[in-house]
């Protein structure tokens, strides 16, 4: 070999050297952008599961404390009320109940729950009528079914692996509820 040569060759291994150098470093940003776009999506979808359970509780706290007043409402009935009376009873309880099954509603990833409220608080509102047309006596039913509701939302602010067992009749307006969904 001549000189020549031998300095092409080492010319040759030095530009070698060289692009597998810029291969390793190109190689090691490229991993690195792809881990850190991956950890990126990772926080997000944390940030946006986190965002969703605190809004999940904050409408269910809303619907609950509705619940609540519903059932002081109810608590409020009296005995012998006039007809003008009982109808601003009945006005004031609908609203309650519908603004609790509308905070229920916006709750996210909770189907089940919402059609058990709605199905519990159907049996409230058919209660409303049952009590105030029956006028000597007190709010019982509409207490005891809004009671129910309130234990249902309280097992999902809980984190209950399982929602209270729905009264007979929260089963039967379940049972028309599908009937009326398969015609």
């Amino acid at each position: 070999m001549t000189t020549v040569e031998t300095e092409t060759l080492v010319g040759l291994i030095g530009l070698g050297g060289a692009v597998v150098g810029v291969g390793g470093t190109l190689l090691g940003g490229w991993l690195q952008h792809r881990q850190q776009a991956q950890t990126a999506r990772e926080e997000r979808a944390e940030a946006r599961s986190s965002e969703a359970e605190s809004r999940g509780r904050e409408v269910a706290d809303k619907a609950l404390s509705e619940l609540y007043a519903l059932r002081r409402h109810a608590l409020a009935w009296k005995v012998g009320m006039s007809a003008a009376e009982r109808n601003e009873w009945l006005g004031k309880a609908h609203t309650m109940a519908d603004e609790a099954e509308l905070h229920t509603a916006l709750i996210p990833g909770a189907d089940t729950l919402r059609v058990r409220v709605g199905d519990a608080l159907s049996v409230v509102r058919a209660s409303f009528f049952q009590d105030a047309d029956e006028a000597e006596h007190e709010a019982d039913l509409c207490v005891a079914d809004t009671g129910h509701c309130i234990d249902l939302l309280s097992a999902y602010m809980r984190g209950d692996a399982a929602l209270p067992e729905p009264t007979r009749r929260e089963e039967r307006r379940a049972i028309e509820r599908d009937m009326r969904e398969d015609r």
